[in-house]
């Protein structure tokens, strides 16, 4: 975040950064990316801690069992990925490039979740709690990220994509299908009840939930399309459960929502995405001002682009 894009493609996700960190051993994965890609992935940290990008329905995962040969399904699965490993190891031995490399943790991080009753509960939910969460993709991403957190068995980072937010057309009227009504909607049903569900079964305070996207939209009119276009100069992020004090507010902008007005934290400056990402880490116990030197490109990677110099900075009022 706020990073060269030229260093991009070996920078790893927040998410990886937080598996590598917080991840525990048990039988998920330590990163999930849930309804959709993350985007990026871990890139020079390891297979380990690339992001399982896997979908969200009621029957939970139907890739993790290969029942084709009756009771001697597992067994002929265990051998064929023997085999496969005995085939590979030449390449193990000598990855032709990062992506070769990460494979076999990747792989392996896989395998744990193939035929195991415990692991296929992990993904698996009835119908009805498909349609109290919103008969949605969202939703339905809601109750696996659930789920997991529950299961307290290795998740450390889950990210579930909700796109349709590009709002630059149509967006209040109802006859059109991603407009702002249906799309609040689907929001509300799915974190809604996300909430409610860790705070009965005792998981919200240990659990950050962040909702944002990538930028504010355009205040004022809407545009000839009915619509509003990209604001980079003002937009909103809401934080939940892991320790933060419910109902408050920090800043305001101007009564359209143009530009920021009080900054309304102590360093007394708009708050960036750095700043952000700094109070997740911090939230999570995780030293934001670490730096990885011996990367495979040579360049040093700060978890948080400068914050060891004090650029960036958690957001303390955050938290009770």
């Amino acid at each position: 975040m706020g990073a060269n894009p030229a260093f991009a493609a070996e920078t790893p996700h927040i998410g990886a950064v937080a598996a590598l960190e917080r991840g525990g051993e048990g039988k998920i994965p330590p990163f999930l990316a849930l309804n959709g890609t993350a985007g990026q992935g871990a890139s020079f940290l390891g297979g380990k801690y690339e992001p399982m990008a896997t979908p969200a329905n009621v029957g939970g995962l139907s890739t993790i069992t290969h029942n084709y040969y009756g009771a001697q399904s597992q067994q002929r699965f265990e051998e064929k990925f023997k085999l496969l490993e005995e085939l590979e190891a030449p390449f193990r031995a000598a990855p032709f490039d990062p992506v070769m490399a990460a494979q076999p943790d990747y792989y392996a991080a896989a395998k744990g979740l193939m035929y195991d009753p415990v692991v296929t509960q992990f993904f698996q939910f009835s119908n009805e709690e498909r349609l109290r969460y919103g008969s949605s993709n969202f939703g339905n991403a809601c109750i696996v990220a659930r789920n997991a957190i529950r299961a307290k068995s290795g998740a450390a980072f889950i990210t579930i994509r909700n796109g349709g937010w590009d709002t630059h057309q149509s967006m209040f009227d109802t006859a059109y299908p991603q407009n702002f009504y249906n799309l609040v909607n689907t929001l509300d049903s799915g974190v809604g009840n996300l909430v409610e569900d860790l705070r009965a079964s005792g998981d919200l305070d240990q659990t950050l939930i962040v909702i944002m996207g990538e930028f504010g939209r355009t205040p004022g009119e809407l545009n000839s399309r009915g619509g509003r276009d990209h604001h980079r100069i003002a937009m909103s992020a809401v934080m939940i459960g892991g320790g933060v004090k419910g109902g408050a507010v920090i800043g305001a902008t101007d009564a359209i929502g143009g530009r920021i007005i009080d900054p309304g934290w102590h360093a007394q400056r708009p708050i960036y995405p750095e700043d952000i990402t700094t109070t997740i880490y911090s939230a999570l116990g995780i030293n934001w001002t670490k730096r990885i030197l011996d990367t495979p490109s040579g360049r040093i990677y700060e978890y948080v682009a400068g914050s060891i110099r004090g650029e960036f900075e958690p957001v303390t009022e955050v938290f009770a």
